[in-house]
């Protein structure tokens, strides 16, 4: 199937980055790009790979990762890549400390912000330290040795694209990553690929253990008093007191976690063969403990196959697909997962699924090859929120 479009009225004020957003080649309104002659050069050399129409832009459709990958690349949130944005970036531009977005993707590669998470000043970061996802604390622990050094942090002409998490590299999300998929360095593909079988799995990206590091929550809270108070805070002061609801000048666990009393959030999505998305963000956040209910109507055709229809449920005939997402369940069915985790076979459901996570939900459908597709679903999701 050819995947999903964000298609509809969401009841959430989520900023939406445009499907069609524009990378600019234009880096001298940009903060300056790190790294030597060299490493600029090859990172024009990519730009100008991934500029087919060779109009100095590279649109959403000439870029090589998935949606959430552009994401992460556009670091000032503006909807659009500029040239020094495809570089690792130095922001020493900002005027103040970035706000905090749920989930946490760190993309500030300034000195500033290593003096910031150096918290005992002794010029290394420790893991104790990083508060952040271990596969980024990976990708930059040039030498595996379980510190990060200012050096290794602040990178050089040693492009990396650090902040890329695995599942975002993985367009076509069949669990590793090519050097089609790759869009840093070469150096930095092969650097990863340990075993040189010239794809990079998720252990060589992610390292083993890498979902086990804990909360932000729990990393934030140096303590232990399980409460996060002004100086522990990692990010500006405004984002801070907005979390701080009962304005006692620390933060609980619900309160970061910005739980709802009560109440509900909808999202429509339409689920279609336009976008060439794997899992698609509905923009709703969900906590564990929540009831999501999956409304989900219309026909795919799955293949050129005229017969070869689904509908929500799955496939009529009941076929299967080997490579799909959960190749167990009937293919052309609506799958869901919360962030990376593990996915959820909806089918036709209504009765609503009580989420087991914490994140963003997102949305699949069971099939292999995505680009043969026909048809859509329309999906009306309502998220239940649980008392904490």
């Amino acid at each position: 199937m050819r995947s999903i479009v964000l298609a509809a009225v969401i009841a959430l004020a989520l900023p939406l980055v445009p499907e069609q957003g524009r990378v600019i080649a234009n880096a001298a309104v940009e903060p300056q790009a790190r790294g030597t002659a060299r490493g600029q050069a090859a990172a024009r050399q990519r730009f100008r790979e991934m500029d087919q129409d060779g109009d100095g832009t590279i649109s959403r459709a000439e870029w090589r990762g998935s949606l959430q990958s552009f994401r992460v690349h556009d670091w000032n949130r503006d909807g659009v890549l500029s040239g020094a944005e495809l570089n690792e970036v130095v922001r020493e531009a900002a005027t103040s400390p970035e706000d905090f977005d749920s989930p946490v993707v760190f993309n500030d590669w300034s000195a500033a912000r290593f003096n910031n998470l150096d918290r005992n000043r002794d010029g290394r970061l420790t893991r104790a330290e990083w508060i952040y996802d271990l596969e980024t604390f990976r990708r930059i622990d040039r030498n595996r040795d379980g510190i990060v050094a200012r050096a290794e942090f602040l990178g050089g002409d040693f492009d990396d694209d650090r902040g890329d998490r695995f599942d975002f590299l993985d367009a076509d999300g069949n669990n590793r990553v090519t050097r089609q998929e790759w869009h840093a360095s070469q150096e930095a593909f092969t650097w990863l690929d340990t075993n040189r079988d010239g794809v990079l799995s998720r252990v060589e990206v992610e390292g083993e253990g890498a979902d086990q590091q804990g909360d932000v929550f729990t990393r934030l809270d140096t303590n232990r008093n399980n409460r996060i108070n002004p100086n522990e805070w990692q990010w500006s002061r405004a984002s801070f007191d907005k979390l701080d609801v009962n304005r006692d000048g620390v933060l609980t666990r619900a309160e970061m976690a910005g739980r709802q009393q009560a109440g509900s959030d909808t999202a429509t999505i339409a689920i279609g063969p336009t976008n060439a998305e794997r899992w698609v963000d509905t923009g709703l956040y969900v906590y564990a403990g929540d009831r999501v209910r999956l409304q989900a109507t219309g026909t795919v055709q799955m293949s050129t196959d005229a017969n070869d229809v689904a509908d929500p449920a799955g496939s009529r005939a009941r076929r299967r697909a080997n490579d799909a997402p959960m190749p167990e369940h009937v293919a052309g069915g609506l799958l869901a997962r919360v962030e990376t985790g593990r996915p959820v076979f909806v089918g036709g459901r209504t009765a609503p699924i009580i989420s087991g996570e914490t994140g963003r939900l997102f949305l699949s459908v069971n099939d292999d090859h995505l680009d043969d597709n026909k048809g859509q679903f329309q999906v009306t999701i309502t998220v239940q929120r649980r008392t904490p």
